[in-house]
């Protein structure tokens, strides 16, 4: 009940069907017994305590005093961090420009600013540039005259796709801003995404009045999918973040979206989006104007991928063995439709019964050569990926 309530907070604008929606979950959620503090905690952890807030204040819902001031005080906090962090990144703009040195701002800091009504709504864990390898140097230059320090306890390897997160503390908030030369990991199922893909067609916008740029809309879009929704399986799962950014750009930017577009990454993102609806619902309109194809509702939506590789065979119990294959040769239906792209018919047929065991195939293929050449003596890490479910930063 409690990830019904927040998928259905997972978006800044709100309409009739979906307020109507939550305030019966929430009624539902207060006839049961559900623990306020409890739904706080996993809001927060979704990256959605502020969607929450503002959502069940349109409501005017009764919330317990005590939860209320939580729930508000995380809002704020929200709020107040990232109003820090604007701030680190207009001198970051301004000192750049002055020299020259082109940069996008990706992720958290670009959304919050430009999708989301206001930036208290977008939780963030880091700043995200997205630079020329050539100019690393003077980036690194820069952030070392502001002040920005290495952080030592999260060294990367020099061929990593971001340098070492550099930190910096600003007016009790601990800063960091996080380089990139390349936008996605180093992986074979991820494109390689310099700055040069997307600084051409970037979108502008402004931050407290001076204008930064960020991927354009159908490229944000793409971003959002791969980042959240289609990484490699050793990744953790997609949080409701994920959704809310989708949804948010989507309703926001609707008119500005280049749908008729052609391309395969176009027609899987029209399914990606579909299969969102059953966690928290379009409005008519968006579903005329984009032509989302929503099926009937698929088996266990919501729930992601929960098999091997993520999961570590020698951590699982014997008698959860059988359980673990299951999950890892047939995953839920909803996860495989929006994971693989495709939502019914031969497409969702061949996905589930070629493309998900292929997927599979080649991660035990990977970890035989590690073991084999020594580089991966424990079932712990593959090659060019983050394993063990590390976060990734927003």
């Amino acid at each position: 009940m409690i990830q019904a309530i927040l998928a259905l907070c997972a978006r800044d604008l709100s309409h009739a069907t979906m307020l109507t929606q939550l305030d019966q979950s929430l009624a539902a959620f207060q006839r049961h017994g559900g623990s306020w503090s409890q739904l706080i905690r996993e809001a927060e952890r979704q990256g959605v305590a502020p969607l929450l807030y503002k959502h069940t204040r349109l409501l005017n819902y009764a919330i317990p005093v005590n939860e209320r001031r939580m729930l508000q005080g995380l809002y704020l906090r929200n709020r107040h961090s990232n109003r820090i962090r604007n701030k680190a990144v207009q001198e970051i703009l301004h000192l750049c420009s002055q020299q020259g040195t082109p940069l996008l701002l990706v992720k958290g800091i670009a959304l919050a600013n430009f999708a989301y009504d206001e930036i208290g709504l977008r939780p963030m864990r880091d700043i995200d540039l997205l630079i020329h390898k050539d100019d690393i140097g003077k980036v690194k230059d820069i952030l070392y005259q502001l002040g920005y320090r290495p952080d030592e306890k999260h060294a990367v390897p020099d061929d990593y796709y971001h340098l070492t997160p550099m930190n910096k503390n600003i007016d009790g908030l601990p800063v960091s801003m996080e380089v990139h030369h390349n936008l996605l990991p180093f992986h074979p199922q991820y494109p390689l995404w310099p700055l040069e893909k997307s600084y051409n067609t970037a979108w502008e916008f402004k931050i407290n009045g001076i204008t930064a740029r960020t991927l354009n809309l159908e490229d944000t879009l793409w971003y959002v999918y791969l980042h959240g929704f289609r990484a490699p399986l050793t990744y953790e799962p997609f949080r409701l973040v994920h959704v809310a950014d989708l949804v948010t750009l989507v309703e926001k930017f609707s008119d500005k979206i280049d749908w008729q577009s052609p391309s395969k990454e176009m027609r899987i993102l029209g399914n990606a989006l579909s299969c969102l609806h059953h966690l928290t619902p379009w409005p008519q309109h968006i579903r005329e104007e984009v032509k989302l194809n929503i099926p009937d509702r698929p088996q266990r939506v919501g729930f992601p991928y929960e098999g091997w590789p993520l999961r570590k065979i020698q951590k699982t119990p014997w008698a959860k063995l059988p359980q673990l294959a299951r999950k890892t040769l047939w995953p839920s239906q909803w996860w495989v439709q929006l994971y693989y792209g495709h939502m019914q018919g031969r497409g969702y047929w061949k996905a589930r019964c070629i493309d998900h065991p292929r997927m599979l195939w080649r991660w035990i293929k990977a970890y035989w050569h590690a073991h084999r050449t020594a580089l991966l003596p424990t079932e712990t890490e593959i090659p060019q990926s983050r394993s063990k479910g590390i976060s990734r930063a927003e």
